[in-house]
């Protein structure tokens, strides 16, 4: 794992999926290299979030540094409010048919985006089973095969889930923030579905707080990668649209300091195969510049 990047692509909303994606899309391949795309198998409920106003402390700040309104658009922040959420995945079977067809991983990102956010530290085993196992099928019905991986909305994860993805034999999930690949353990259970950690902070956290444009957030992301293996998040509402340079810049910039681009589902395969992976414990934290708690690699 020797300058290597993984670019891990979360797919929040209807909208994301639309017209984010093909942006995305567009531009790793303009770049020749695949990404992991990892979307909600269910509807799309952005409107529910209202309610962080009240329970996560920073949320108004974040929001107000990273222009939600412009971001989102007014129609996705009324989905599951005063109008009711589209299916983003189903709605989009053919185009999740094209990504996998053009080399690009499809992984899960829950099944309602809001609901695993704000409540899957609080799931039972039965509820966790019911989602994922929804999820899982819808997955199935678009793209005629198992699914591999996941990415927790939130990077919010409970035991019951990471059980459930050993049952069902998938390779790898990146449900943390940490520094390197790892099998997780949690409530005192230990996991072996190899855990592939986000290593670098995310654009909306760092707005306004180690930059403001574009150039500005290349540099600083630039700075942070390290000779091993990095891996960003990237949002289909942010890259995907507001920050398309930014993205664009990054990966330039990148290629010049003579990093490559993998898909995550690759680097999983190489980790677990050369055997030497450690096992860690998964706790929650902060990290700056997002609201919330999110669960973490602690060692």
């Amino acid at each position: 794992m020797t300058r290597i990047i993984g670019l891990k692509v979360d797919v929040d909303t209807f909208e994301g999926m639309k017209r984010g994606v093909p942006v995305l899309q567009a531009i790793f391949e303009k770049h020749g290299i695949k990404g992991s795309f990892f979307v909600p198998m269910g509807k799309d409920h952005t409107g529910r979030t209202v309610k962080r106003v009240f329970t996560r402390p920073g949320f108004v700040s974040k929001a107000s540094r990273t222009s939600v309104l412009k971001t989102y658009g007014l129609k996705t922040l009324l989905y599951g409010l005063l109008l009711p959420g589209p299916e983003i995945a189903l709605s989009n079977a053919a185009a999740l048919r094209a990504l996998a067809a053009a080399g690009h991983e499809v992984g899960i990102h829950g099944l309602d985006h809001v609901y695993w956010h704000d409540r899957a530290r609080r799931l039972d085993r039965t509820r966790t089973e019911n989602i994922l196992s929804r999820a899982k099928e819808t997955y199935a019905e678009i793209l005629g095969e198992q699914p591999l991986s996941f990415a927790a909305p939130g990077w919010a994860i409970n035991s019951h889930s990471l059980a459930f993805f050993e049952k069902h034999h998938f390779i790898y999930s990146s449900d943390t923030r940490g520094h390197s690949p790892f099998y997780p353990r949690i409530d005192g259970r230990s996991f072996a579905v190899l855990q592939v950690p986000t290593t670098l902070p995310t654009v909306d956290e760092m707005v306004g707080l180690e930059a403001d444009g574009e150039q500005s957030m290349i540099r600083y992301f630039v700075s942070l990668l390290t000779d091993g293996l990095n891996v960003l998040t990237v949002h289909a509402e942010l890259e995907g649209k507001l920050w398309t340079g930014f993205l664009d810049g990054f990966i330039k910039g990148a290629f010049d300091k003579g990093y490559r681009f993998e898909r995550l589902i690759d680097i999983a395969s190489a980790v677990r195969e050369a055997g030497t992976v450690p096992t860690g414990d998964i706790t929650y934290g902060l990290v700056r510049g997002r609201a919330g708690e999110v669960a973490i690699q602690k060692n």
